[in-house]
């Protein structure tokens, strides 16, 4: 496993032109990640005119790269409570790496510079790499714990955003 200090780390935002390697990262994840539904894996999976659709709809997709392959993204969109941010995927030999980390800051700082009251996010619950997090990066739990889908049973949580 890789690992550098997450501010060292460069967070761009994807383009349609990216839509397809977002793609294959997801492909490649998403059927590894047990902890959640199976069902679940399979819609987090999505297509290359998905992703292109939802750009188009306002969902900013961001992330890294190394050595010129995309190698961890998250999608996020502005909305009246705020920043929410989601679908969060690192390819596993990147893992432990600080690349999460540097997402929940560039996260912070694309909400501050949109001006968002808020950063806000679903965590599944028991996730102990998504719980740190969140305790690392100062979010707390905002409202109950609900199903947000058959089986799968997440946390929202939130993070205020000071000018």
């Amino acid at each position: 496993m890789m690992r550098f200090p997450a501010e060292e780390i460069r967070i761009v935002e994807f383009g349609e032109q990216d839509a397809q390697e977002i793609s294959d990262l997801f492909r490649q994840v998403w059927p590894l990640l047990t902890e959640y539904p199976e069902h679940w894996r399979r819609k987090r999976c999505y297509g290359r005119q998905q992703i292109v659709n939802e750009m188009r709809r306002g969902y900013h997709y961001f992330g890294a790269r190394l050595e010129g392959k995309i190698v961890g993204v998250y999608k996020a969109r502005i909305t009246a409570k705020g920043l929410f941010g989601e679908h969060q995927t690192v390819l596993p030999s990147c893992r432990e790496s600080g690349l999460a980390s540097a997402m929940y800051i560039q996260f912070a700082e694309y909400g501050r510079a949109q001006g968002c009251k808020r950063n806000y996010c679903n965590i599944l619950v028991g996730s102990e790499v998504g719980e740190h997090l969140m305790r690392k990066y100062s979010f707390r739990p905002w409202g109950k714990p609900y199903y947000q889908s058959r089986g799968m049973l997440v946390q929202r949580y939130e993070r205020p955003l000071a000018s």
